[in-house]
Order: structure tokens, then sequence, then C-alpha cells
């Protein structure tokens, strides 16, 4: 690698690709590749962080294909470093102090679904690190009647459509932008309609699939960050900051750090300390690789090249000794002075010690797999009114079992051990199974928290029902396929009640026993309503769930009633339950014995 003078003017711009699961956030930067990464991961979802590095001439070759005039654009910029994530957990890793490693973001939302939870906790995650972002609207391709045009720039393909296909399409991006203004944003538009980038967010539809759009895409975010960003990309020739985005065994080559590189300078032989389980960890670099250009740091179709120094931006891979220890999503930091060792590794104790919590108040005992998830998980729990009594790094070990235990005599609700993207070590399990302590484990943030609530407050409900009104009643219900009026965010649609009598807030579940989360509310002819009887038909609201994907259109549904309710209602309270509330109730035992649940035998 050499460095001129020319290149010393102004680094890569880092650019965080981010938005929910499956709407295409890797598929993008496939197109742009030219490659398959997404076909190489589990279950076609990012399970890692992976840098990209695009260069300029490389781009321009790219925006050829689509309009001569992109080509002939002058770039200032050298190139793009972009980061795939797995969604928003990852981006958190990408941290400094003062705000964000990324320049600029790049959101993905799927056009024909719209916005989703984790789309909003991407969101705002931006916000709290002020970062600019675009929306990429993908799937324009998916649009009933569309036809597709190979490459092309948006506004091109856009005006050769059918006018029935283009008010399609401006009605979903009103939909989106409506859902924005929605959430407190002042601007935001299809960006060929702003005049000021800076006032407003830009929405660029693109297709993965048929590289519509994608052209436009990249000419829009070179061009605000060439016109509004460059003061951040300011060259630096000190030592070198990064954060770790991943800790891996390499067969060959032990240990191994995937680092990106977002200021100053790093060479073969340089010392650095990064965040350790224990405390600092002290190396040295024994070799630095990065991937080719166009190529991924995940998963690199041709062998890496190995490099004397590289400067940011980028994404490399460190070969070091002793770096086992070493927790992702730490900072990193070279010592270019043998005087300054003292202070770097103070500011990196001091840094990983901020977010993890270790205190003697009842609270959850939170586990996550790096550092930036673990401080997304604060963060939204801590919102949400959730107390914390432990956060760390890790597997969920016996320790954290322990701790619980300790917290069940102060708060029987909070003893729980919830668990980010980490696995449950066997002694923790057999600890968990003596103590009568929860585990909770997702890899969605949301989805975890939403667990805990909803077992806490069944929990809390079971010890406080002082009568028939505070349980959960059983009822029984039709979903109605003809008044679907929305099929997410929240899902809207009309049920007859078969059985019983339906109040808001209460779980369903499936005759299949699949579980589909509480009911928000109930409504006719837009009046809502505290409750619904028998043969009454009314619309009721769920957030979280998509119909057509997590349920059917015609699904039969029963409210789900908890064990120590069921027991109650066929006990003291049976005299007082109508006839068919206990025919609902009866229907729903049948169904939960079915089910894998052991204590429906009774």
């Amino acid at each position: 690698m050499t460095m001129n003078e020319a290149s010393k003017i102004i680094r890569a711009p880092i650019a965080c690709i981010l938005g929910h699961i499956d709407h295409g956030k890797t598929s993008l930067l496939d197109y742009v590749r030219g490659t398959v990464v997404q076909k190489r991961e589990a279950a076609g979802i990012t399970q890692h962080i992976g840098a990209s590095y695009f260069p300029t001439e490389d781009i321009k070759e790219f925006l050829k294909k689509s309009k001569q005039e992109f080509a002939d654009k002058e770039i200032k910029l050298p190139g793009l470093l972009i980061v795939d994530t797995p969604g928003h957990a990852a981006f958190m890793n990408l941290r400094r102090r003062g705000g964000a490693v990324a320049d600029i973001a790049i959101l993905v939302i799927d056009v024909t679904a719209g916005t989703m939870p984790i789309t909003w906790e991407s969101v705002r995650i931006l916000r709290e690190r002020k970062t600019p972002f675009v929306i990429a609207a993908n799937k324009i391709d998916r649009i009933t009647g569309w036809k597709p045009k190979k490459d092309a720039d948006f506004l091109d393909t856009y005006n050769s459509q059918k006018p029935h296909v283009r008010d399609f399409l401006d009605e979903k991006l009103l939909e989106i932008i409506g859902n924005f203004l929605e959430e407190g944003f002042k601007g935001i538009d299809r960006y060929d309609k702003i005049k000021d980038f800076t006032k407003k967010i830009a929405i660029i539809p693109t297709s993965a699939k048929t590289g519509e759009g994608i052209s436009t895409l990249l000419m829009v975010l070179m061009g605000l960050v060439q016109q509004y960003l460059t003061q951040n990309l300011k060259f630096s020739e000190g030592a070198a900051k990064g954060v770790v985005l991943e800790v891996k065994k390499e067969k060959g080559q032990g240990v191994t750090l995937d680092v990106l590189i977002y200021d100053g300078i790093l060479h073969k032989g340089d010392e650095f300390i990064v965040g350790g389980l224990e405390k600092p960890i002290k190396s040295k670099v024994r070799a630095l690789l990065i991937p080719k250009p166009m190529d991924e740091i995940r998963d690199p179709r041709q062998k890496f090249d190995h490099e004397d120094f590289v400067s940011a931006a980028a994404g490399i891979k460190i070969l070091a000794p002793n770096i086992d220890d070493v927790v992702a999503g730490s900072p990193f930091k070279s010592i270019s002075d043998p005087s300054q060792e003292e202070q770097v590794y103070s500011e990196i104790e001091e840094e990983v010690q901020s977010i993890r919590i270790k205190t003697d108040k009842a609270g959850v005992v939170l586990k996550a797999d790096t550092l930036g998830s673990l401080e997304a998980l604060e963060n939204h729990f801590t919102k949400n009114g959730v107390k914390i009594s432990i956060a760390d790094v890790g597997p969920i070990k016996k320790e954290d079992i322990i701790n619980a235990n300790i917290v069940k005599g102060l708060d029987p609700y909070s003893a729980t051990v919830l668990g980010f993207n980490v696995p449950i070590l066997p002694e923790a399990k057999e600890q968990a199974s003596t103590d009568n302590i929860r585990i909770f484990t997702n890899n969605v943030i949301y989805r975890l928290l939403e667990d805990y609530i909803e077992y806490a407050e069944t929990r809390k409900a079971e010890d406080t029902a002082k009568g028939l009104s505070e349980l959960i009643l059983p009822a029984k219900l039709s979903m109605m396929p003809d008044f679907i009026f929305r099929n997410s965010n929240p899902a809207v649609f009309g049920v007859h009640v078969d059985l019983g009598t339906l109040y808001p807030r209460v779980p369903l579940i499936t005759q299949n026993g699949k579980k589909v989360r509480r009911i928000h509310q109930i409504q006719d002819k837009g009046k809502t309503l505290e409750k619904a009887n028998k043969d009454e038909e009314v619309a009721i609201s769920i957030r979280g769930i998509e119909v057509g994907k997590d349920i059917e259109k015609d699904e039969i549904l029963f409210v789900s009633v908890p064990e120590s309710h069921v027991r109650q209602l066929l006990g003291k309270f049976v005299d007082e339950l109508t006839t068919d509330q206990k025919t609902a109730l009866r229907e729903y035992i049948i169904l939960m014995r079915k089910s894998t649940h052991p204590w429906w035998g009774m």
C-alpha cells in the first residue's frame, strides 16, 4: 500500500447500513460487490459485522451501468467504507467518545412492508448518536405490475412505469413519510424533491434484486458526504483509534481481531491496548491483514493482503498474542509514544467500565455478547422502567444465577437473568433449575424486553388477584378475512367473538398453540371499547405482528390464560363464569394439552 500526499487530504467516510432483519441490507451491498455474501450467512441473515471498502474508481464503474453523467461527476472522496450490521445492536458497537464512528448511515426499509419495531430502534440510535442518514426504500421490484429496468437510475425506471404502479409506490412512500412525521421528524421526502439535504431526510427507492435505484443511492450518499461532512474526514497521522468488531479463532492463525479503524494509522509491530473481560489488554500487532477492495472482511473470496500499515478508514484483521479475552465492541488504541501508555490504558478501562453495571440493588441480571449490545440493552431497559442489578458481557454462568437468586429476597419479579445473543452454560441451567430462576434469551432487544415485562406483569397479576376481575378470562375468536384493515405496525383486523367476553391488553394464542402477543385496543365504528361480548363483531389492534406472516388471515384465536388463573377459574371462581366462558376455557385447556406445556395434564 502506498500513501501519496493527495490521499492524505481526506479519509474515506464510514457509512453504516442498518434496519429491520430481512429488509435487504446485505443484498444491497451484495449487488454492488457482485458477490453472494448473504447466501453464505446462516439463514440469510448477517451474523457479524462486515466492513467493505469501495474505492471511488470502482464506484464510478458501477455508476456507468446506470447513467454516464453519474460516472462523470467529480468525486473527491478516496472511497467509501460501508459497515454491514446484524441490526441496531451491532451499530451500538460503533461508538466513540463524543458520538458515533459512522459518518453517515443508510437505513433500509422494505417499501412493501413499511417500518418495523427494529426500524424505530435503529432510528432511535441514529438520533442519540446524531448520525445523519438516508433511507433506502428497498424492494420496489415487488410492487405489483412493476416493470424492472436493470441497474437503472430511480427516476428513469420510475418514469417508465404505468401510472397506477407509480401511484402505488407513491402511496407506500407517503406511509413511510407519515410514520416519520409522527415520530417527530420535521422534514422527509423523496430525494428528487429535496432542495436542502441538511433540513430533510432523503428517501431513495431501490431494488437489491434488479439494481434499480442503487446508483442513485450511492450518488446521493457520496454527494451528501462530500458537500456537508468533509470537515469530519480530515486525515490523521496519529495513533490508530478503532472499535473491535469481532474476536474469533481462525485456522492456522489462532485468535484474531476484526477491527474498524476510524482514525490515525496502524503499523505492523505497533503496541496497542484494547478492552478485556477482566481488565484492558496490551498486545502487539504481529500481522495486519486487509480484504482486497470490494471484498468483505467476514468471508473474503480472495486471500487477505498483508500490509505494513493501514490508515483510516479501514476494516482490518489483526494477528497478535494474548488477545483471547478481548471483548467485542471495546475501544482499540495504538500506542505511538511509550509515555502515553498509562493514559491510553486508563481511557480504555474507563470507557469499558462505564458500560458495565454491578450494584447491590434489586434488578435483573443482563448478559450480552458485546459491549455495544450491552449498552443498547441498558438504554432500552432503563427507558422502559426496568431496574438492572448487574450488566456484563459473556455467556450466562452459574454466578449470574446466584446473583439473581440474591435479588429474589428484595424483588421476586426482578429475579431473572436476561441474555442477548449469548449461550447458557450447563452449570447455569442446573443452578437455575435448583434456585427456580427464570432465564430469558433472545437476539432481538425489544423481544427480550417484551418477554420479561410480560412475565413480570403476569407474576404480579397472579400474586395480587383478589377476585374474578383481576384474572385473565377465557374467550374464543374467529378472524374475519375480509376485514384486515392493516397488516402490521400495528395489525388491525376484524374478529367475531365466538365464546366468552373479550377484553383489551390480554395475550392471544392460535389454535395451533402459537403465541400472538397482546391486544392493544378493541374498537367498533371508530369507538374504543372496554370489552366485546359473545357474538359481537369488532376490530382489534395488535402491535409487533404481521398478518400473513406471523398469523394467517383466518385463524381461530383463544385468549392465553396463565396457568395459575386457570386453576383459580376452575376452583373458587367456577360458579361465576358464564356457560360460554366455561366452554371457551374447556376448549382452551384441550388445546394446551395437545401442546408441550407439561402442566396441562390437570
